[in-house]
């Protein structure tokens, strides 16, 4: 079971790169030209993206430690809740285990871990919002 949690973190650490990549900013080219620079649209994109050319690098690296954080929590929570669901399904019975062979232990075992689970992504997701208000507005102004 610890193969498997390894091996699919290792596969999503190779993923993760693919994600900045995948955003690209169609008028970054086109206004980077000086002939450009005069065209309203382009004023309004430079007004728009405001002090983001040249970030505070304290900043940046908060805030992607963060949302690297928080996306590795919210997969391993994932792959928890599914684990535990799988267990809770086949823990047979009921939580009192009124069957030969089944176990009250394994039910409640699967239903505290999904809780746990849930409380985590709860904690984690709050964590997040308060690291990104903080330096969005507090650091970054």
């Amino acid at each position: 079971m610890k193969l498997f949690f390894v091996s699919i973190l290792a596969a999503l650490a190779f993923a993760l790169p693919a994600i900045n990549v995948a955003a690209a900013d169609p008028l970054e080219a086109v206004c980077a030209k000086p002939s450009a620079k005069n065209s309203p649209t382009c004023q309004q994109y430079f007004e728009q993206k405001g002090d983001s050319t040249n970030p505070n690098p304290v900043v940046s690296t908060i805030q992607t430690a963060a949302n690297l954080i928080a996306i590795v929590a919210v997969i391993g929570a994932v792959i928890i809740i599914i684990i535990s669901g799988f267990k809770y399904v086949t823990a047979g019975g009921s939580i009192g285990g009124s069957r030969a062979g089944d176990s009250p232990t394994k039910a409640k075992e699967a239903q505290a871990t999904l809780v746990g689970a849930v409380i985590g992504l709860i904690v984690v997701a709050f964590a997040w919002t308060i690291v990104n208000f903080v330096t969005s507005r507090l650091i970054h102004t």
